[in-house]
C-alpha cells in the first residue's frame, strides 16, 4: 500500500489511488506494431529455428529411428511373431520425411516434413504398444 491509499490522505476522493489515464487511441491510418500469428505461422518459425540452429540433430533423428526399427526386429526373433514388425513401414515412412525435410529451405514445406515425420513416429510408437497388448 502507499501513503497516498490510507482514507483522509487527500489523494482521491473516496479514499483509494486512482487509476492512470487510459492510453491516447491511435490514429486510424497505422498499422499495428507485428502482425498476429497462428499456430501454423508460429510453428513453422519454431521448426526453421530450431532446424538451422543444431543441423546435428536430423542425424541424431534418423539414428533414434534406426535404433527403433532395430528393436523391432529384435521383438521378432524374441518374440518368435511377425507382429512387431507391424510399425516398421511407419519409422521407414518417418525416415523418409525426415530425409526430406533436411534439403529444403522453405519453411512451409519444412513444417510439413517434420510434420510428416512426427505423425509417422507416434502413430508406430502407438501400433507398437497395441501389438505389446497383443502378443502379451
Amino acid at each position: 500500500m502507499t501513503a497516498d491509499s490510507f482514507p483522509g490522505s487527500g489523494a482521491a476522493p473516496g479514499g483509494g489511488v486512482q487509476a492512470p489515464p487510459p492510453p491516447a487511441p491511435e490514429p486510424a491510418g497505422t498499422a499495428p506494431a507485428a502482425p498476429v500469428l497462428g499456430f501454423r505461422e508460429l510453428s513453422e518459425r519454431v521448426i526453421a529455428s530450431v532446424a538451422g540452429r543444431y543441423p546435428w540433430l536430423n542425424r541424431v533423428l534418423m539414428g533414434v529411428l534406426a535404433v527403433f526399427t532395430g528393436t523391432c526386429v529384435v521383438a521378432v526373433v524374441a518374440r518368435l511373431s511377425p507382429l512387431p514388425l507391424i510399425p516398421v513401414p511407419l519409422f521407414v515412412v518417418a525416415a523418409y520425411a525426415l530425409r526430406q525435410a533436411r534439403g529444403v529451405t522453405e519453411r512451409r514445406q519444412l513444417f510439413n516434413w517434420v510434420l510428416l515425420f512426427a505423425l509417422a513416429t507416434m502413430v508406430g510408437f502407438w501400433l507398437i504398444s497395441v501389438v505389446g497388448r497383443w502378443v502379451e
